[in-house]
């Protein structure tokens, strides 16, 4: 299982599955999307969590197609058809499905040359041998999730590590658990602490997780991984001077301030220091931190500090999907300030038809039409989405008392 799901578990957020699909993390995105399509989600985030995971799905099964094209370029046909089957158990686009399909269907049929005598013998051995090219592809497979210069360290391994890591990985938690304590200490390195740290964290066992977090930044210092790690279990221990130590640290070091600034931001708005969040979501804009959930998490502060100006800025550089250059988050933030009302109700009249069984849309459409004063509009849209179960709570209430002002 991946980075986030270990650490997360249960706790995984739509924002951070949006955050790994946005750093191409499309092994652990999957993972995560599994997650929380396993949780009671309001329609919406179902809707958003199915598009991320086919997202990541697809992107997987290209990275499999084009490596299953280059083993049948050079005439290595078993391991083509490998990464091709691979492929079309995570593609979701019919095109790229219809390619897969055409590339194993050039691909000569050969059978494993373990398996050809036959007997008793032969099936074992061809077992033997399915197994550990699973194990392989698996390993290519996670590995792609991983900073590229990683990624050599751990095919590296000894097959102790890597069999404790792929049972990390695959969620197997108390199994892990067990397959880490038998690597030679001779392979106790960072990487080991990284790995065991992350397994921790996901089992919720976070003072461990910290200990062994902290002891591969002491081994090899400066790995952005680990330190998000680190970070997020600092935070989940309520440690947020620490946390913020660490932060800054980093910033002094000049590395990675993208990712610092953001973490600083959600830190203090965590703690209602909302003057501090602003600073530091101020300084992330100016490194060009385009990741929609903090670009909505910035703009959050903004608008709680009256700095309306700077909500809306930020707010404009989350990509649209198609709505006049116009996303949601801020066609729901220009809702709230009464301004381009016709242009926020194009954007929700088009959500509502992409998503017609999202309720949310159409609640965003009646207030709509209430801010232009076409009360007739709004109470006939209001009184089909009042009562509507797929609502949030939240939103569920503010469809009451809108609807209770129209009938006043």
């Amino acid at each position: 299982m991946g980075l986030f799901g270990k650490l997360f578990g249960n706790k995984t957020t739509l924002e951070q599955l949006e955050k790994v699909v946005n750093q191409k993390r499309y092994a652990d995105a999957r993972v995560m999307a599994d997650d929380l399509l396993a949780k009671d989600l309001d329609p919406e985030a179902r809707q958003q969590v199915l598009l991320l995971a086919e997202e990541a799905g697809d992107k997987l099964a290209r990275r499999n197609l084009d490596e299953g094209l280059g083993f049948q370029r050079n005439g290595q046909h078993k391991q083509a058809q490998e990464y091709f089957e691979l492929a079309a158990s995570l593609v979701h686009n019919e095109d790229l499905r219809q390619k897969i399909s055409a590339a194993m269907h050039d691909t000569p049929k050969c059978e494993r040359p373990d398996a050809i005598s036959g007997g008793a013998d032969g099936e074992d051995n061809a077992e033997d041998y399915s197994s550990t090219g699973h194990d392989d592809l698996q390993l290519d497979l996670i590995l792609t999730s991983y900073p590229e210069e990683m990624r050599s360290r751990y095919t590296e391994k000894s097959s102790a590590f890597k069999q404790a890591f792929l049972l990390t990985h695959a969620g197997e938690d108390q199994s892990a658990l067990v397959a880490w304590q038998s690597v030679p200490n001779a392979e106790r390195d960072d990487l080991f602490y990284f790995e065991l740290g992350s397994l921790y964290g996901r089992c919720g066992m976070l003072g461990e997780a910290r200990s062994a977090l902290e002891q591969s930044l002491q081994l090899k210092g400066e790995q952005p991984l680990v330190i998000e790690a680190l970070v997020t279990v600092l935070q989940q221990l309520h440690d947020f001077r620490a946390a913020e130590q660490l932060l800054r640290s980093l910033l002094e070091k000049g590395m990675n301030p993208r990712f610092c600034h953001a973490q600083l931001t959600y830190l203090y708005a965590q703690q209602g220091e909302l003057e501090r969040a602003g600073q530091e979501a101020r300084l992330g804009l100016t490194v060009q931190n385009g990741d929609p959930a903090f670009l909505q998490l910035a703009a959050m502060v903004f608008e709680r500090l009256a700095c309306l100006e700077e909500a809306e800025q930020a707010l404009k550089r989350i990509p649209s999907r198609g709505c006049g250059g116009i996303s949601l988050p801020l066609a729901e933030f220009w809702l709230r300030q009464k301004k381009e009302l016709s242009k926020v109700l194009d954007v929700f009249n088009a959500a509502c038809r992409e998503e017609p069984d999202n309720p949310r849309w159409q609640l965003r459409a009646a207030q709509t039409y209430m801010a232009r004063n076409w009360r007739k509009d709004a109470l006939k849209l209001l009184s089909k989405v009042v009562g509507d179960p797929r609502l949030d709570p939240e939103l569920a209430e503010e469809a009451v008392q809108q609807l209770a002002l129209l009938q006043e």
